[in-house]
């Protein structure tokens, strides 16, 4: 299913793409030497290879070497920080995460850019999804159990994040938005505490992304309640989605795009959008965003611009009622 949604949406996007010129000329004003893409991210983890995907796409469509640099540090920020301040030619990309993109701006007094005017938007990839679990101390089976439970007794549970104002923190304060719970916040440094802190029993719920919990799902040390998404996953179908399990805007996932400097000229941005879309259409790269439990969510620039907006003007009130700034 994720495959044939993700060939669906590329077959479309590379009708609709850019028209501004041709692919073959587009390139020829471009790629005459290698490519810098920024993760900004650790290596090693799924956001990392979702970057040597398109990376090793980049890199045929381009018949240039795309090198992928991480540089972790301030939520994602510090990498594309890297690109914000690039030259405007193309030789210098990112693999933007939704923290960068949505988050930061909106619980940052002081960001570090403007994700909407420092950038050029070349494309919307892949998201990973998120779902909530609660550890063995837990009795709830259902969101409503754990809702009544938590009602009965008023911060007395707790809810892990990894950051102040991450998406693991916004997520939780909309839950209990939405079902008029109170949770006890408990900020750590990294999703490792939060799982070792989890499995010992410290911390009663989390909600995070599927690659790091679903092995000690499967083994039965934590239990999910719900997926953050509109459809069920492929890797927890017995598992309901929001709005099945009665809270249906608790949505977020792991979002990643493309981008680059602002400023790119035209020739430049449509050579990089025509390619990203090309390769991403291959069923290689579906197979292999499927193994780091990636869904597809190909979109071009100005849709990836779009999504960006719509889901600031969702999260706004959301961060804005809970009071959460990273200041």
């Amino acid at each position: 299913m994720i495959r044939r949604e993700w060939l669906k949406r590329a077959a479309a996007l590379s009708v609709a793409g850019p028209t501004v010129l041709s692919q073959g000329s587009a390139l020829a004003a471009y790629a005459e030497r290698p490519v810098t893409l920024v993760a900004p991210f650790p290596a090693g983890g799924s956001a990392d290879a979702y970057a040597r995907i398109v990376a090793a796409g980049l890199s045929e469509e381009l018949r240039q070497p795309v090198v992928v640099q991480n540089k972790p540090g301030a939520s994602g920020g510090l990498g594309i920080q890297t690109v914000v301040r690039s030259a405007p030619d193309g030789y210098t990309l990112g693999l933007a995460g939704i923290g960068t993109m949505l988050l930061m701006p909106l619980t940052s007094p002081k960001p570090m850019f403007d994700p909407m005017k420092d950038l050029t938007l070349l494309g919307q990839v892949v998201a990973t999804p998120v779902v909530m679990v609660v550890g063995s101390g837990v009795k709830a089976k259902t969101v409503a159990e754990f809702v009544g439970e938590a009602k009965r007794r008023p911060g007395a549970l707790t809810v892990a994040s990894t950051g102040v104002g991450g998406g693991t923190h916004v997520i939780a304060e909309l839950f209990q938005q939405a079902t008029g719970t109170q949770l006890l916040h408990v900020p750590y440094q990294g999703s490792t505490q939060v799982m070792q802190d989890m499995l010992g029993g410290q911390v009663d719920v989390f909600f995070g992304e599927i690659p790091a919990l679903l092995p000690q799902i499967k083994a039965g040390k934590l239990r999910v309640l719900l997926t953050a998404t509109t459809q069920r996953l492929k890797w927890l179908p017995e598992v309901p989605t929001a709005a099945q399990a009665g809270v249906p805007q608790v949505l977020l996932s792991g979002e990643y795009g493309l981008v680059g400097p602002a400023g790119l000229p035209a020739a430049v941005s449509s050579a990089i959008e025509r390619a990203l879309l090309k390769t991403m259409a291959t069923a290689d790269a579906a197979d292999k965003m499927d193994k780091g439990f990636g869904i597809p969510t190909l979109k071009s620039g100005e849709a990836y611009r779009a999504y960006l907006q719509a889901e600031t003007q969702r999260w706004r009130p959301v961060i804005k009622a809970a009071n959460i700034t990273t200041e």
